[in-house]
């Protein structure tokens, strides 16, 4: 099976602190073993959301498809959000990883 690398902030963060964007991580996990590229998988990304006023979060964006996120209908999309600091990257890690735990286990 697939696995879900550790992320940084710093990596997140990108070029946010010279007026720059932030970077997108993103990937796909197989939900079964020998799955074809038509088969379900965890996908997921993660980004910073910056915003002067709110605050920056960290966005974990996540779903079960095949298809890429800009083709996939939002509606399927499940988007829960994090500290903006290393203690927020290593816990929206963490959930990627309960969540895979959940759906290899039903």
């Amino acid at each position: 099976m697939n696995r879900i690398p550790d992320i940084t902030y710093e990596y997140l963060l990108g070029a946010v602190m010279i007026g720059g964007k932030p970077n997108t991580w993103f990937g796909s996990v197989q939900l079964k073993e020998n799955a074809g590229v038509f088969d379900d998988q965890l996908r997921y990304r993660l980004t910073l959301i910056v915003d002067s006023e709110k605050g920056n979060k960290i966005s974990l964006s996540y779903y079960i498809g095949w298809q890429s996120y800009d083709s996939v209908d939002k509606e399927k999309v499940t988007e829960e959000l994090f500290s903006a600091d290393e203690e927020g990257a290593k816990a929206a890690v963490a959930r990627m990883r309960e969540k895979l735990s959940e759906l290899i286990n039903e």
